[in-house]
């Protein structure tokens, strides 16, 4: 059961994207803010330039978390 438990963590590391994709997922939330508080025609142009850079650094993010691999888990007793 410890195995399942950390291939799913590892599972929602990678889709999250890790560490870079907890900052591209606030860049998204602050554009998205951005685009409440001033409306769309007036950040249109910078909220497509932060939604490009967010999806690629959440991509990195993806990326260089599936290339990391899980911990093992303990060996177990045989006796």
């Amino acid at each position: 059961m410890p195995d399942l438990m950390s291939k799913l963590k590892h599972a929602g590391r990678v889709v999250v994207g890790g560490t870079w994709g907890l900052v591209a997922w606030s860049l998204s939330g602050v554009s998205a803010v951005a685009m409440v508080i001033w409306g769309i025609k007036a950040v249109a142009i910078p909220l497509l330039m932060l939604k490009t850079a967010s999806w690629g650094i959440w991509g990195l993010g993806v990326l260089r978390e599936a290339k990391t691999r899980p911990p093992l888990p303990p060996p177990s007793d045989p006796s």
